[in-house]
């Protein structure tokens, strides 16, 4: 069984993305395996990564998918990096249940 991308905390979900930039479109892509048992879910954007459109790009697509303001999601890590971790403020369960959706 693979694990999920994501882990539920008290305060919503903690979800760790691997962003690909410059796309033909935009939006969640499935879910990525590293090889080492972490999972990541797939966002891709059209932008570039530069001045940081690529991670606010990447916080408007996972309020679209998890149905939340974009000012509840917050990068906590891999601002520069293609693999990032962002938590989303929120109950956990509805969340949790748009994240799994996004990554089948």
């Amino acid at each position: 069984m693979l694990c999920q991308p994501f882990a539920m905390t008290d305060t919503g979900v903690m979800v760790h993305v691997r962003a690909t930039t410059k796309a033909l479109c935009a939006g969640a892509t499935g879910s990525y395996n590293d090889g080492q048992g972490r999972a990541y879910l797939s966002i891709s954007v059209t932008v570039p990564a530069t001045k940081g459109r690529a991670n606010q790009a990447i916080i408007k697509e996972l309020a679209k998918i998890c149905g939340v303001a974009q000012s509840r999601i917050a990068l906590c890590a891999g601002a520069r990096g293609r693999q990032k971790r962002f938590h989303i403020t929120g109950n956990p369960g509805p969340i949790a249940a748009a994240l799994v959706h996004a990554a089948s």
